[in-house]
C-alpha cells in the first residue's frame, strides 16, 4: 500500500486549497454583480471627495456685501489681468482663498455671484434610477456644507441657505465592481418613470 509522508500530505492540501479557489472565483465570477445602493454608492462618492476629485459644486446668488468681506478676509482680492492683447481687472482667490474655494466669479452690481466650492460637505441619497444603458445608474443626491467644518472665512462671508445643491451622479458597472463617472445637471435630465425607481429613501 502506497502511504503519503506529511510534506505529501501538505503539498496535496495546499493543491486541492489552490483548485477549490480556483473553482470559487470561477463560480463567482458567474454570478451577476451586486446592484447599487444608496449605502453603496455614498461610500464612493466620499472617497472622492477625501481625494478632492469630483467635489467642486458652483453656487449663484445675490449680495451686496460678498466682494468686500471676502476682501476683508483674505479670500480674494482686486487683481490686473491680460490676455491676447487685452487688460482688465477682476477679483482672483488668494493663496488663502484657493484652500478655500476652487473659483471665483464675482459681480460689482452684487448680482449673479458665482462660486465654486470645494467642501466639506454632508450629503443624502435620495433615489437611484436606471441610467441610459443597463450598465449605468443615475443617483441623485442632496449636497450642503458641513457648516461645523468649514472654514470660518466660508461662514462669514457666504450665508448657510446658500452653501447647499442637488446634484445627479452618474455610475457605471465597470466588471463587477461600479464606479463613479460623471455629475449631470439635474435641470437637464429627464424624469424617469415611477416605477423605475431601484432605491428610493424617505
Amino acid at each position: 500500500m502506497r502511504t503519503i509522508s506529511g510534506t505529501n500530505l501538505a503539498s496535496v492540501a495546499a493543491a486541492l486549497a489552490v483548485a477549490v479557489s480556483a473553482a470559487t472565483i470561477g463560480c463567482s465570477s458567474d454570478r451577476e454583480p451586486q446592484e447599487l445602493t444608496a449605502l453603496s454608492a455614498g461610500a464612493l462618492i466620499s472617497q472622492k471627495w477625501a481625494q478632492d476629485e469630483l467635489n467642486h459644486f458652483r453656487i449663484s446668488f445675490h449680495s451686496d456685501t460678498l466682494v468686500e468681506c471676502g476682501v476683508k478676509n483674505d479670500l480674494w482680492k482686486l487683481a490686473e489681468i491680460s490676455d491676447r492683447g487685452y487688460t482688465w481687472t477682476a477679483y482672483r482667490l488668494t493663496e488663502k482663498g484657493s484652500k478655500v474655494l476652487f473659483a471665483i466669479d464675482l459681480k460689482e452690481s452684487g448680482k449673479g455671484h458665482a462660486i465654486t466650492l470645494r467642501g466639506p460637505y454632508r450629503f443624502d441619497v435620495t433615489r437611484i434610477t436606471p441610467g441610459s444603458d443597463p450598465d449605468s445608474r443615475n443617483v441623485e443626491f442632496h449636497w450642503e456644507i458641513d457648516w461645523n467644518k468649514a472654514p470660518d472665512e466660508l461662514k462669514t462671508c457666504i450665508p448657510k441657505f446658500e452653501l447647499s445643491g442637488s446634484e445627479i451622479a452618474l455610475f457605471k458597472l465597470s466588471g463587477r465592481n461600479w464606479t463613479f463617472v460623471s455629475y449631470s445637471n439635474p435641470e437637464d435630465a429627464p424624469a424617469p418613470p415611477a416605477s423605475a425607481a431601484l432605491e428610493k429613501l424617505p
